[in-house]
């Protein structure tokens, strides 16, 4: 059985944005533009770039499809909007796509309380 949020509308708007704001900024991380590429946390220490690129990019494209999708590919609960946002902070994704993917769980947060 599947849950069926209220306000899944603006869950999946919020989280489809956080992706591609996650997927674009993974891609800025390939150029020399390298000042807002991280935002305030920094790569994995020991992981090669390309690696933390590889895997943002994987991220960021599973973002994307779980709010394309609810609940066919992964489920589409605010627990994991939460583990999507920290894996695509800690991948490069940046904090803007986290904030918005946040959000998106603290909406669903608030319904289920």
């Amino acid at each position: 059985m599947t849950r069926h949020y209220k306000n899944e509308g603006i869950m999946k708007v919020l989280t489809i944005l956080g992706g591609i704001v996650g997927l674009l900024t993974v891609i800025l991380s390939l150029t020399a533009y390298r000042s807002y590429t991280y935002g305030f946390v920094g790569p994995l220490t020991g992981l090669d770039i390309v690696i933390n690129v590889i895997v943002g990019i994987i991220v960021s494209i599973i973002t994307i499809w779980a709010g394309l999708k609810p609940n066919n590919p992964i489920p589409f609960h605010w627990v994991m909007l939460i583990i999507l946002a920290v894996l695509l902070v800690v991948f490069g994704g940046g904090i803007w796509a986290c904030v918005l993917v946040i959000i998106a769980a603290l909406i669903g947060i608030v319904e289920d309380l």
